[in-house]
């Protein structure tokens, strides 16, 4: 129903305005236009926050009922964010709240008018408006508190404010969403923006197709292992340019200068490359990135198991035995529905069992010095941005050499034993001919 300017001018003329206390307003049963949603309630918090720091900035419009009561029958909404306000202590119940009282029969109309002839206020103009108001002097925290937002709301409608103004009255007539505005606010230059915009075929404007686009050659600060291994700080610290997305959960940066970006993993990768080198290896490559097919045509030496010493093979055989019977043990648990509590301590003293275990045997399993000698290493940066190594590589030139040191090894072993018939191949001995096989990805 569209009511007119001069019935709504007829309405208002005729209608005293007047203050009422809070605890004297009810929401009315019968002349709102639109009525309460219980299932469906609204947020307030904002509205709440709004009214507290500038006052009721629109009447409420109100009957007179019985016993001194006034029913709402417009403003419904402002009513219920104002109960909150004196639920949470920062209202007292007797506020006095601005009204435009109507006769009964004209109620109704009232509410119509209310909830009919208001027209929205277009995103557009809220980020605008945002923006005036900084501008003004108000600071960002003043102005998320007087909306009942946080700080980061508040700057990310200013970034919407900034984006280029053909790009705001696009987004005014419909021609692009909000979701790929978010987008585009997060670069600085309106001539950019409108640039990548244009990029994107007619079928395909969509913020993630958007995304793509702007995140080629940037590297993503949270999830990139080189990045989280320099940590932003340094970066930055070294004049490294980035682009922060405001309307990313955590603020995700993306950093635009790969090339510094890995200078400055190589420099970090220096002291522990150093501590590989002195290993014994012929070479140690430093990267910051294991690029697989770099090392295809490498070969890889296998590594030896050594003999134990007396208090490893003791060590090892005391935490077989102790697992075996701590698996005896769980299995009882699980066949009789036994105690969840104990059965999940057992698992935690499995865990550690096994990882002991484990270091043991990874202790007795080294690469034979002799052919360490001719092999090599790199050292880089793993996807989870910790230091990481492949040892052993063989380079295709150094291939021979590992052969000849293999066989030398096997020759010595032969000749040094004394006892009877035994398993003559030596600990050393080549997984494949030419004591080398191809590397597989780290």
């Amino acid at each position: 129903m569209k009511l007119s300017k001069q019935e709504l001018e007829a309405v208002i003329a005729a209608s005293p305005r007047s203050f009422v206390p809070f605890d004297k307003l009810v929401l009315s049963p019968t002349y709102q236009a639109r009525p309460e949603n219980p299932a469906a309630p609204l947020p307030l918090s904002e509205l709440a926050a709004s009214i507290e720091a500038a006052g009721l900035l629109h009447n409420l419009v109100v009957v007179r009922g019985a016993r001194g009561l006034h029913e709402v029958c417009a403003g419904g909404r402002r009513l219920r964010a104002m109960a909150l306000l004196v639920e949470q202590g920062r209202w007292a119940e007797n506020q006095p709240v601005p009204v435009l009282v109507v006769p009964a029969e004209q109620a109704l109309m009232a509410s119509l008018i209310e909830n009919v002839e208001r027209e929205a206020l277009n995103p557009a103009d809220e980020f605008a408006a945002f923006a005036r108001l900084i501008d003004g002097g108000r600071s960002v925290e003043d102005v998320a508190a007087a909306f009942g937002v946080t700080p980061q709301v508040v700057k990310r409608r200013l970034k919407l404010a900034a984006v280029s103004p053909a790009l705001l009255a696009l987004f005014r007539e419909g021609g692009i969403g909000l979701d790929c505005l978010m987008v585009l606010a997060s670069l600085d230059d309106p001539a950019r923006q409108e640039q990548l915009w244009q990029q994107l075929p007619e079928w395909n404007r969509s913020a993630d197709q958007l995304r793509r686009l702007l995140t080629r050659g940037e590297v993503e600060s949270d999830s990139d292992g080189v990045a989280i291994f320099v940590m932003l700080p340094v970066y930055e610290a070294a004049g490294g340019p980035l682009r922060r997305d405001l309307f990313s959960d955590d603020d995700k940066a993306y950093l635009q200068d790969a090339a510094l970006l890995e200078r400055l993993a190589l420099d970090k990768l220096q002291q522990p490359a150093s501590e590989v080198a002195a290993e014994g290896w012929k070479w140690v490559d430093v990267r910051a990135r294991y690029v697989y097919e770099d090392y295809v045509r490498h070969g890889e030496v296998r590594r030896a198991r050594q003999a134990p010493s007396a208090e490893e093979a003791t060590r090892h055989a005391q935490l077989e035995a102790e697992l075996e019977a701590l698996h005896a043990r769980m299995e009882a648990i699980s066949d009789d529905d036994g105690d969840e509590n104990e059965y999940a301590a057992l698992e935690a003293d499995d865990e550690r069992m096994q990882a002991e275990l484990n270091a043991i045997d990874e202790s007795l399993t080294v690469f034979p010095v002799d052919l360490m000698a001719q092999a090599g290493c790199v050292v880089y940066v793993g996807s989870r941005g910790t230091v990481e190594v492949k040892r052993g590589l063989v380079r295709p030139v150094d291939r021979d050499a590992v052969v000849h040191a293999a066989r030398q090894s096997t020759r010595g072993e032969s000749t040094s034993s004394t006892s009877g018939p035994r398993d003559c191949r030596p600990t050393a001995r080549p997984c494949c001919p030419g004591c080398w096989h191809r590397s597989e990805p780290p």
